[in-house]
């Protein structure tokens, strides 16, 4: 019989996940996984012994590559009674995505063991997969009914559908990021290319949602008629004299935005508008933000 403690996801802020018991720790790129697991022999339905240990995972993610890695450690495990438990270990990752796992197969559970993953995904032109890996770990000992544990990492996915508007010329590599982790986009009052639009922002989310800290982020739409259609409801009855723009927040190509009861307009410079504009899109492509991803805006 084997069991695992119950693992909770937490998002952080952080170049790197950072490993906490109990929990799957992840960012845009990375994911930390460490749990505590337990084998229990029985004979005759009784337990008679027990080994008890950590299983760490540290699995780091390419926004501009197909292909991935990731280590794991089995700890040093507390044995009761229950020497001679050999371990085997296998990864899975659903359709698209091969794997290879590297481990001393067949060692017994008690020293420290380390392992690792290799990840290669294949996606087609303008398409996205998206899976979780799974963990089966297996655990035999002479004259005991084999017995398993089993688990998934964070869902991570893979697209490649960052391609120009003719669609003819790839703009951004394929690569993978766990979606379940909002990436932020910052903006600087200090920076003098796009203060103010900066400042448009940093004045509407004292009402409005979508900054770090809120209890909801913003999401990106990618249908043009309804993002044209956000932008119309916004700026479509405002006249902005030569070399000025209607900005708008949230931004009309987002699920928030087109809502003049819950938006902000205010004129500001076209060059402004537009290099923020331009930011915002090379932020789309560097973190691989899809229709329906959530993401937040920071004003620093």
């Amino acid at each position: 019989m084997t069991q695992t403690g119950s693992v909770k996801t937490a998002r952080v802020n952080a170049s790197g996940a950072s490993c906490r018991i109990g929990y799957i720790v992840i960012t845009r790129t990375s994911m930390c996984l460490d749990i505590s697991a337990r084998v229990d022999l029985l004979r005759n339905g009784r337990p008679v012994g027990s080994a008890s240990f950590e299983i760490k995972h540290s699995m780091g993610l390419k926004s501009s590559k197909l292909k991935w890695g990731e280590s794991f450690t089995v700890g040093k495990a507390t044995l009761v009674n229950a020497s001679g438990i050999r371990v085997n270990v296998s990864v899975g990752a659903g359709r698209g995505v091969k794997t290879s796992v590297k481990y001393p197969q067949g060692s017994t559970l008690g020293p420290v063991r380390k392992g690792s993953v290799k990840y290669a995904a294949t996606v087609k032109k303008n398409k996205a997969l998206s899976a979780p890996a799974s963990y089966r770990f297996s655990f035999n000992k002479p004259g005991y009914t084999a017995g398993s544990l089993t688990y998934n990492s964070a869902r991570f996915r893979c697209d490649d559908t960052f391609w120009s508007r003719d669609n003819r010329r790839r703009v951004k590599n394929p690569g993978c990021v766990f979606p379940g982790y909002a990436p932020v986009f910052s903006l600087s009052h200090t920076d003098a290319s796009v203060k103010e639009s900066a400042r448009h922002i940093a004045d509407a989310q004292r009402a409005i949602t979508g900054h770090p800290g809120a209890s909801t982020p913003l999401h990106r739409i990618t249908n043009a008629t309804t993002i044209n259609k956000h932008r119309n409801a916004m700026c479509g009855r405002t006249h902005a004299p030569q070399g000025k723009d209607c900005d708008e927040y949230p931004f009309a190509a987002t699920k928030e935005g087109g809502n003049p009861r819950r938006g902000s307009t205010r004129i500001i410079s076209a060059s402004d508008n537009r290099t923020a504009g331009a930011r915002l899109g090379g932020f789309y492509k560097s973190q691989r933000v899809l229709n329906g991803d959530a993401y937040y805006v920071l004003i620093k």
